[in-house]
């Protein structure tokens, strides 16, 4: 069953569409990810969702009633639709405990304190609970919007590059934390992100945006082995193109064999040229007909004269 529907949602500002036709459906429990360029017009297809933005035409649907658009409600925004965005929308005068207890005030005292000591927790805020939100740094403020719009236990929670300002260890865990928090407790999602190994690890599906126009919707592992587009293909990561016979061959640098495999199946005559080490792997640049490649391994590999690929077939 669809907790959310999307129908032919158009959203402008002036005459400048930004968000054109987008249809899809989010189901209850599903983590869908919005995946595109900056510019591409997610953030306001977020907003419109949320009930925060004017739709040109086109309506949204939560459980299978008409989300009124900004110009319809006195106070914009959903009861349901939780919104973290980019500008976090802290209270400034209030600390961290007291913006997400304010989101409480409708539950009783024991059910109020359990929730916040729960989100201190899962965002990691505990020592900062006493310091005012202008106190934080750019990533604890993210941090403080994430558990203040988990706080009424919202079924569709919306996310704006929620992890953009933090480092990449707290990334790692905040995310971690958050995701099996929202599958925990069947939480539905819709997450934007410009990147696309984020989106692979959130996804159940991946809606690609371009232009304002959804050009596709498919599963995380769909469009990183079989992407429409040379363009599409590289917001799964990078690419290595060899030319042979006339015809360009793209294939990823850490997808490679060095005996023939069912997946790993055309070959290439290389010649090492050099290594890098890069933590837990090395990248090594190799040469075919001329024309350098790079290859990601665990493994020693540069003694070796030839490898086994997986070209990308592109569907257009």
């Amino acid at each position: 069953m669809s907790l959310l529907e999307v129908r032919n949602l158009t959203v402008a500002y002036a005459k400048n569409v930004v968000v054109n036709k987008a249809s899809f459906i989010l189901k209850k429990g599903e983590i869908s990810v919005v995946l595109g360029a900056s510019g591409d017009g997610k953030t306001s297809l977020l907003k419109a969702i949320a009930g925060l933005l004017p739709m040109q035409s086109g309506e949204v649907l939560f459980e299978g009633v008409p989300v009124k658009d900004a110009l319809k409600k006195l106070v914009p925004g959903h009861d349901h639709i939780k919104l973290v965005n980019q500008d976090f929308a802290l209270d400034t005068y209030h600390t961290v405990e007291e913006n997400i207890r304010m989101r409480l005030l409708r539950f009783d005292e024991a059910y109020r304190n359990e929730r916040v000591e729960t989100l201190l927790r899962l965002t990691k805020l505990n020592k900062y609970r006493a310091v005012r939100s202008t106190g934080l740094s750019g990533g604890q403020q993210q941090r403080l919007a994430i558990a203040r719009a988990l706080a009424d236990e919202p079924e569709l929670l919306l996310l704006d590059e929620p992890f953009n300002q933090l480092d990449f260890q707290n990334k790692q865990k905040i995310e971690r934390h958050i995701r099996s928090y929202i599958r925990k407790n069947n939480i539905s999602a819709i997450l934007v992100t410009h990147n696309g190994i984020e989106a692979m690890e959130w996804a159940d599906r991946i809606i690609f945006i371009r232009n304002g126009k959804i050009k596709r919707v498919d599963t995380p592992q769909d469009f990183f082995e079989r992407p429409s587009n040379k363009y599409e293909a590289g917001f799964f990561g990078e690419l290595n193109k060899i030319k042979e016979h006339d015809h360009e061959i793209y294939f990823r640098p850490g997808i490679f064999s060095l005996t023939k495999t069912k997946a790993c199946h055309h070959k290439l005559k290389v010649e090492y040229k050099n290594k890098l080490t890069l933590g837990w792997y090395s990248e090594y640049t190799f040469v075919s007909n001329g024309q350098p490649f790079k290859v990601y391994s665990q493994q020693p590999i540069s003694n070796i004269s030839e490898i086994f690929i997986q070209p990308i077939l592109f569907s257009d």
